[in-house]
């Protein structure tokens, strides 16, 4: 049986940027607002282990992320939220999943 995987963003203040197994899958740059979009990962998923890294830059100001990784019907939830006016800026926190394909 495949695996299935769904990367989920619900919010990004300042960015977020989604690799698996080294190329980009997402990245979106926002302002705060709420978001609800979907990438599905499953199509793009090699045999064996999979790497998906999520990476968090703050421009400046707050900085939050949030959303999930689900597989194989398993949600796993990441959240960063730091919304001090002093965050600091550049990468803020990253996320690493393991996606087992074998």
């Amino acid at each position: 049986m495949a695996t299935t995987a769904i990367l989920t963003v619900n919010y990004t203040d300042n960015q977020l940027v989604a690799y698996l197994n080294g190329a980009q899958v997402y990245n979106r740059i926002g302002g705060g607002e709420a978001i609800n979009e979907q990438v599905v990962l499953t199509g793009n998923l090699q045999a064996g282990v999979n790497q998906l890294l999520l990476v968090c830059v703050n421009f400046g100001g707050p900085a939050h992320a949030q959303g999930s990784v689900n597989i194989n019907g398993r949600s796993q939830d990441f959240n960063f939220d730091t919304r001090r006016d002093d965050a600091p800026q550049g990468i803020v926190t990253q996320f690493y999943y393991a996606i087992d394909n074998s």
